[in-house]
């Protein structure tokens, strides 16, 4: 796998990917999935606080948490690291201490680092709802079943299945395209004519393209299902 930046500018893990968003979305304030105004938290140092009142977000059972940005990969790290040595090692010693899963593999594994680090698949959310979501695939829940106020947002628990709105179905759906493409990691099972249709239900969008833009330029690649340069079927 080829590196996506050189020099000091590279993006070599996850902290400085998440210090690079924060510096872009900033700028944007709204978050992925319920597309909440957020700002900079006067208490919390390097943290952003939603404005809950700007969409209408409620919490599930967690109020705390779900006044908090977090850094969300919709591919989640337990897919591209379970397979990983580093992920089911059963002695992992770093520094005096017993790490497992993915504590491990960011702490001894610098592949898994650059693809953890992808700024591509990390996306801001409500804490709340990226804690529910877990490592779920996405698909589509029958009924509307609201758990966090006015936010369009599912969980079925147990399905183990997520629901976006569906305005931000196809940017899922070419993240995890991409993530296969680049990484070769499998979408999962069953869910590829799905996110095909999500694909061409929710066409790019400005924010999209411009996003991506921007990726390109910080870690050298962009994601070529965006701008239709890997047509999909």
């Amino acid at each position: 796998m080829e590196t996506e930046t050189s020099g000091k500018n590279r993006i070599t893990d996850f902290q400085k990917a998440k210090r690079v968003l924060k510096r872009f979305y900033k700028q944007i304030g709204k978050d992925f999935y319920c597309g909440c105004e957020f700002e900079k938290d006067d208490e919390e140092l390097g943290r952003f606080k939603i404005k809950q009142e700007s969409c209408g977000l409620q919490a599930r059972k967690d109020p705390k948490r779900q006044t908090w940005i977090e850094w969300e990969h919709i591919v989640p790290a337990y897919s591209f690291g379970k397979n990983r040595e580093c992920w089911t090692k059963p002695n992992c010693e770093v520094n005096a201490k017993i790490l497992k899963g993915r504590k491990c593999c960011s702490a001894t594994d610098p592949e898994f680092n650059l693809i953890e680090a992808d700024l591509h698949n990390i996306v801001p959310v409500p804490g709340e709802i990226n804690a529910d979501r877990g490592i779920y695939p996405f698909g589509e829940i029958d009924g509307e079943p609201r758990a966090y106020g006015l936010c369009d947002f599912e969980v079925n628990f147990k399905e183990s299945l997520a629901e976006p709105k569906p305005e931000i179905r196809g940017d899922i759906a070419r993240i995890y395209f991409y993530m296969e493409w680049r990484y070769q990691i499998p979408i999962p099972e069953g869910k590829r004519e799905l996110y095909l249709a999500w694909h061409k239900a929710d066409p790019p969008d400005t924010f999209e393209i411009r996003k991506n833009e921007i990726i390109e330029r910080l870690q050298k690649i962009k994601n070529p299902f965006v701008e239709g340069e890997i047509p999909l079927p």
